[in-house]
């Protein structure tokens, strides 16, 4: 890397953001396999992760997947409306989730997935793994989802896992139907009490245009084989500061479920682990597919790239010297809120180690430390010794997330 200053989302090409943005939408589930662990050694055993699984997404769907749309221009409580919405939603990043949808003449939908990458991370831990994901997480929290569009939207499967036989094609089949005379699915106090955060009301204002071409929302005719490369730049700039934006919300919910139920500090301990796990891999996927490959300048460029910084928060990077740099934050008091649910109130309140894991992530030689509020020092020595890997960055490269590679249609 050459030394200037770094490029930020909207200095980005099209292409470039295209195969960002899969990976910001992998963070979604990377995020996931890093919390879980997490809640299990540190909050007395698994029990905990069937009802929090539930909880995190019924919490945080509903409300980005309204954001969503109204970014996105999509329209309408039917059928064709809900499923655009999964199409932009961190919950199936593409080809991980190898999901197809089909609009059916009957105003219904059906989606099938042809790989699912939650289902290879469970398969090997048995059958009341998969049942647990398959059924009793998902009936309730597909629900949730549609009901952003349509409370009386259901979801329910054609078939799904457990695979019989084992190596069964498609992983599952599922139909999305609105059935007028069936009683809607109430938004529950926990979603509501999401929704009135800030995090979930902040702004994502749309760039200019830097290249000519593209969708600039997607309120046209449905396209059954949707990706990214069909936005326009400025368009992929602020959908892939929505995909930043889901996965926070994801972690806000998970807090005040956690809060409500366990200590404080050891939920908060909990998120850090688990922010620092996510930020590792993430950062070790976003410095390869930018080629950024040691140094100050490596370390800045991957900080400006990760969804760690959601909308509404800004990260400003300044060199200081020949190896460091100074990180500083800026946002509302609301969003930078060491009491505020989530990661962003971790960074509020001074914590430096899922910062630190994106920079050591890209060069093991890097520090970081606190330098006042809402700042801190970067630094990679070329004389210090190697950082090791997080004992939560660890647990979560198990997950086939972390290898997975997208293909790239340029």
């Amino acid at each position: 890397m050459t030394d200037t200053a770094p490029r930020r989302l909207e200095d980005l090409p099209h292409a470039d953001l295209a195969r960002l943005g899969r990976e910001f939408m992998l963070y979604g589930h990377i995020y996931d396999r890093a919390l879980m662990p997490q809640v299990g050694m540190r909050l007395g055993g698994g029990s905990e992760i069937e009802p929090l699984s539930i909880q995190e997404w019924k919490g945080a769907s509903p409300n980005y997947t309204r954001r969503m749309k109204r970014l996105m221009k999509i329209e309408g409580d039917d059928v064709t409306a809900i499923v655009k919405a999964l199409q932009l939603d961190v919950g199936f990043p593409h080809e991980y989730m190898d999901v197809h949808f089909e609009l059916l003449p009957d105003g219904s939908a059906e989606f099938w997935l042809n790989h699912c990458g939650a289902l290879m991370d469970v398969e090997p831990r048995g059958e009341g793994a998969v049942v647990m994901m398959c059924h009793r997480i998902e009936d309730p929290t597909f629900d949730a989802t549609a009901v952003a569009t349509n409370p009386r939207a259901r979801m329910r499967p054609i078939h799904r896992p457990p695979r019989t036989p084992k190596d069964r094609q498609p992983h599952c089949h599922w139909t999305i139907r609105i059935e007028p005379g069936v009683a809607p699915v109430i938004e529950e106090a926990h979603t509501l009490a999401v929704g009135r955060l800030a995090l979930a009301q902040v702004a994502n204002e749309r760039p200019a245009e830097r290249e000519p071409g593209g969708w600039s929302d997607y309120a046209g005719p449905f396209d059954a084989e949707f990706r990214l490369e069909r936005l326009s730049q400025a368009t992929l700039v602020a959908v892939l500061r929505e995909f930043s934006l889901q996965t926070h919300l994801l972690a806000a919910s998970a807090d005040l479920y956690l809060s409500a139920r366990h200590e404080r500090a050891k939920v908060r301990e909990v998120l850090v682990n688990q922010w620092a796990g996510a930020n590792w891999i993430a950062a070790e996927r976003i410095a390869a597919l930018r080629g950024a490959r040691g140094g100050i300048d490596a370390v800045a460029q991957v900080l400006v790239l990760h969804p760690a910084f959601p909308p509404g928060v800004s990260a400003t990077l300044d060199r200081v010297g020949d190896r460091s740099a100074a990180l500083r934050l800026a946002g509302p008091d609301a969003l930078l809120d060491p009491e505020a649910p989530g990661w962003l109130g971790l960074l509020a309140g001074g914590e430096s180690r899922p910062i630190e894991a994106i920079a050591q992530a890209v060069d093991p030689r890097a520090r970081v430390r606190a330098d006042g509020r809402h700042a801190w020092v970067v630094e990679v020595d070329p004389k210090a010794a190697l950082a090791a890997q997080p004992q939560s960055a660890q647990i979560t490269r198990l997950s086939t997330a972390a290898a997975w590679r997208f293909r790239d249609f340029h």
